[in-house]
């Protein structure tokens, strides 16, 4: 079963949305500040499948929040919050969210959502007779822990991060449809006018630096090299 730690400090929000989670066969521990959250986090953060994280907590926002839980954790992350303006999604997804979802939303949107971003992020997972490893001059992706090393050092990318690399890397001798990575990596069918996989494209660019050029091929999408 899937398990979720909802920090939302919302009371309707928490218990209608908890209602419609577990009838998706979803188990959800709740927080309402990430002090609590910390604590939970702390104590058994290997069993979360996710965090869904407001923006608007007591005591620390989520911003600060999805900022500290990226020091130590590949976590998947999804952003709930009644702000909609562009730059907050953007900040967030530059802190390491790997999804924004503006209020009021779609329980039935945020589980297909969930279930998007978790089955993406199996994608790259090798069954035991497929390469562990994924090298790319002097980059290397452990496919089974999501790890990235540039020459020897550890580099910490998010999630998404490393599934939009690796499948660049997997497919290096051809561009990579913009669209083609929103559907495959994100998990959109509606990409039009999203600037998601423009942030994450950025924050991947400052991660890899010198190693691997990622190339913008205008109005089609990405190509990488050496």
């Amino acid at each position: 079963m899937i398990h979720i730690l909802l920090v939302e400090d919302d009371p309707g929000i928490v218990k209608s949305l908890s209602l419609y989670l577990a009838k998706s066969n979803i188990e959800v521990s709740i927080a309402h500040d990430w002090e609590e959250a910390g604590e939970m986090f702390k104590n058994v953060g290997t069993s979360f499948d996710l965090i869904i994280l407001d923006l608007n907590l007591p005591k620390k926002d989520g911003f600060s929040v999805c900022e500290e839980v990226r020091k130590t954790s590949i976590i998947p992350i999804i952003i709930l919050s009644a702000r909609d303006n562009e730059d907050d999604k953007v900040r967030a997804l530059e802190l390491g969210a790997d999804d924004y979802i503006s209020k009021p939303f779609s329980p039935r949107e945020l589980v297909a959502r969930i279930g998007a971003i978790l089955k993406r992020f199996g994608k790259h997972v090798p069954l035991e007779e497929k390469w562990s490893i994924l090298s790319f001059g002097t980059i290397t992706l452990h496919l089974t822990d999501y790890l990235l090393k540039i020459a020897l050092d550890t580099v910490k990318v998010t999630r998404t991060e490393f599934l939009i690399l690796a499948y660049l890397i997997e497919h290096q001798d051809h561009v990579v449809e913009r669209e083609t990575l929103m559907k495959e990596i994100i998990g959109y069918d509606h990409y039009l006018y999203d600037r998601t996989i423009d942030t994450h494209m950025k924050n991947l660019r400052k991660k890899i630096g010198d190693s691997a050029t990622i190339e913008t091929v205008r109005w089609i999408g990405y190509k990488i090299s050496l």
